[in-house]
This record gives structure tokens, C-alpha cells and sequence, in this order.
């Protein structure tokens, strides 16, 4: 008997192993999913900081022209011949300069004035297919919108919206639209990212596999181990001295161990080898 293993033992084995097994994938599991979770929560709040950064920017470059065109000094640093023009009501002139001042403060795709609601003059880099009709002509209900296509490319664009006072020129306010590119910004925010998912769920995978192998190692090798130094062989050494008692062939006295699980069973074969014994007394 001794060496063998029963069905029960297997079965408290596969138990015991799939149970393990499921808790550890299951382990794997949430945290694979966290990361996964987590990296994409991290790329988005990096994503809309970049476009915070954006329209802080492009607020603060519509704030300065607000600022340089309410400046007496802005007609004395123009072209005298062009302020001229200015002046005498050519807003056409106007319009290109304020342009080619955006163009100058800041690395905009687009710039678009708007007067009493219509598109009165635009700008924008080579290359690009622009729509007049498809531009906005008043303010975002929020102070920007996202593009993913903007003159013919795609990409990720960021839109904003103001109005610039133009008093010194005689003028109300203007509508002021700026388009930037934020593509190549967004592009290495997702790449850094992504590559930092999958190199934790690489090194996740890695160790899953490590600690599955563990798991059915202790789950096999261990628990048999251990169940039949604990569980198996107490039982087999009880039935081997239950049957010696009965043959007549077991010397010495069964000890009862008072910590042990089997102790009842001890205590009961003790008993029996106190009856048997009796019995073969009287028999001589």
C-alpha cells in the first residue's frame, strides 16, 4: 500500500492545484487590467495637460496683441505709410498685419479674423486645404475644441476662439481664431505610454508564468509531499499496527500522541491491544 496513490489523493490534488491555479490567474488578471486601466488614465491626463498648455498659450499670445494694439506706441513702430492706411479705414492691410503678427508670436497652423460674424481674412502654412465656409465664426461654447483633421491632414489639432479689442484703431472687437498642432506632442505621450503598458505586461506575463509553474509545483509535489508525511502515512502506520494487533505479530505497547489528530483512533487501538492481550491470558 504503501507508495501508492488513491483516487482520493489525486483528487484532493487537482482540486487543490486548479484552485491555486484560478487564484493566481485570477491575480494576473486584475492586475494586468490595472495597468492597462491605470497607463491609459496616466496618457489621457498627460493629453489634456498638453492641451491646457495649449490654449493657456494661445490665450496669452491674444492677450498680448490685445495688449500691443491698445498701445500708443503700436502705430509709432509700424510703417508710417502703412498706419496711414491703416488709419484711412484700409482694413485689408489691417488684417494681413495682424495676421502675420500671430504667425510671429506663435507656431499656429491658422489664423482666422472674424468681423460681425463673417470671416473677413485668414492665414495659414503652406500646405494646408483650408475651407472658409468650415470655419468657425464665434466663440466654443468651452474656450477650445479638438480636431482630428484639420486642412486636408490628420492629426490633433487644437482650436481656440477669442475676440480682440481694437480700439486704438477705431475699431470693435475682432473674433480671433487660432488653430495649433499638437500631433507630434500627442504622438510621443502615447508612445511613451504605450511602450510603458506593454513593457509592465511583458515583465507581468513573465512572472505569471514563473509563479504559475510555482503554484502547481507546491500544488503537486508539495501537497503530495506533505499530505502523505502528515495524512497518508499516520493513516497507513494505524492500519499497519491494526492489523498486527490482530495477527498477533505487534510487540511493544501503541503509543497515543494527545496532539495528534489520530489520537482517538491511538487511544482506540490501544484499547484493542489491552482486550486482545487480556483475552490470550485467560486463553493460557
Amino acid at each position: 500500500m504503501r507508495g501508492q496513490t488513491g483516487k482520493e489523493m489525486k483528487n484532493l490534488m487537482l482540486a487543490v492545484s486548479l484552485s491555486v491555479l484560478l487564484l493566481v490567474l485570477a491575480i494576473i488578471a486584475y492586475f494586468m487590467v490595472d495597468i492597462i486601466v491605470t497607463t491609459n488614465r496616466n496618457s489621457e491626463h498627460n493629453r489634456q495637460l498638453v492641451i491646457d498648455e495649449s490654449v493657456v498659450s494661445l490665450t496669452e499670445m491674444a492677450d498680448n496683441i490685445t495688449s500691443m494694439s491698445s498701445n500708443p506706441l503700436f502705430a509709432q513702430i509700424i510703417d508710417p505709410a502703412l498706419a496711414q492706411r491703416i488709419i484711412g479705414g484700409d482694413h485689408a492691410v489691417m488684417y494681413d498685419l495682424i495676421i502675420d503678427l500671430a504667425f510671429v508670436f506663435y507656431p499656429v497652423e491658422y489664423v482666422g479674423l472674424v468681423d460681425n460674424g463673417e470671416l473677413v481674412n485668414y492665414g495659414s502654412k503652406p500646405g494646408l486645404d483650408i475651407d472658409p465656409d468650415e470655419m468657425p465664426l464665434e466663440p466654443y461654447p468651452e474656450s477650445y475644441q479638438t480636431l482630428d483633421e484639420f486642412g486636408g491632414e490628420s492629426g490633433f489639432y487644437i482650436s481656440t476662439f477669442y475676440s480682440i479689442p481694437m480700439g486704438i484703431l477705431g475699431l470693435g472687437d475682432l473674433g480671433f481664431n487660432l488653430v495649433v498642432d499638437r500631433t507630434e506632442e500627442l504622438n510621443e505621450i502615447d508612445e511613451y505610454f504605450r511602450n510603458q503598458r506593454n513593457d509592465l505586461i511583458v515583465r507581468l506575463s513573465i512572472a505569471a508564468v514563473i509563479a504559475v509553474i510555482l503554484s502547481l509545483l507546491m500544488t503537486t509535489v508539495g501537497l503530495r509531499h506533505f499530505t502523505r508525511k502528515y495524512v497518508v502515512n499516520p493513516i497507513e502506520e494505524l492500519n499497519r499496527t491494526a492489523e498486527e494487533i490482530a495477527d498477533g505479530t505487534f510487540t511493544g505497547e501503541v503509543e497515543v500522541n494527545k496532539d495528534s489528530a489520530y489520537a482517538a483512533l491511538q487511544g482506540l487501538l490501544r484499547s484493542g491491544q489491552k482486550v486482545l492481550k487480556k483475552m490470550d491470558e485467560e486463553l493460557e
